[in-house]
């Protein structure tokens, strides 16, 4: 946990996480549930990332070498499921995950964004990117770290969308694609801090 339990921020931090599942709309008008991942739905976005991965999309092809080693890497995560209200089809997902670029207690955030292949350019990871943004703040965290491959523009085009992160870093090894290609990681800060919980 992130927040002592006797603080007030933890108590609000409960309250809000009782509210899940939240039914909103996107910008298309289809109405999505988002609520905390089952165990199916971890699996599916495993598989979600491997088959990016074999595309080139935003994940390297060696980054998890099995589906273990993935539920290892989110262990102690928020994990959060976008799924159509209609069909209850998982569309998307986005796992908070703690930082490993910060080195003091677990106070800053790594998303992890996925959408399925068949679900793109209809803004789902923006919205995506949004949610985590608020769900991070509401659970308590100071900032968030976004680490992208550099050939992946399109959430390097989501971020400057967003607004206020700034590019930190550039690791020249980021991972390795499909085609054996070696890639670097952009690396991107935003404070949360200043975010009110009301957003």
């Amino acid at each position: 946990m992130l927040l002592k339990p006797e603080s007030p921020k933890f108590m609000e931090r409960m309250t809000w996480l009782s509210s899940l599942p939240m039914v909103t709309t996107l910008l298309n008008g289809r109405h999505v549930i988002i609520d905390y991942m089952t165990e199916q739905q971890l699996t599916e976005t495993y598989c979600m990332i491997q088959e990016a991965a074999q595309h080139g999309d935003g994940y390297g092809i060696d980054e998890f070498d099995s589906e273990k080693d993935f539920r290892r890497e989110i262990e102690g995560s928020d994990c959060f499921a976008v799924v159509c209200k209609e069909s209850g089809e998982l569309l998307a997902g986005f796992i908070l995950a703690i930082s490993k670029f910060y080195r003091g207690a677990s106070g800053v955030v790594d998303p992890f964004i996925i959408v399925k292949r068949s679900e793109r350019n209809q803004k789902l990871g923006e919205f995506c990117m949004r949610k985590a943004i608020e769900f991070s703040v509401k659970i308590g965290y100071m900032g968030m770290y976004v680490d992208t491959f550099s050939n992946n523009i399109a959430v390097q085009r989501i971020i400057e969308k967003i607004g206020n992160f700034q590019q930190v870093g550039f690791l020249p090894l980021g991972g390795k694609l499909q085609n054996g290609q070696l890639v670097g990681s952009v690396i991107y800060y935003r404070d949360l801090s200043s975010i009110t919980n009301d957003t």
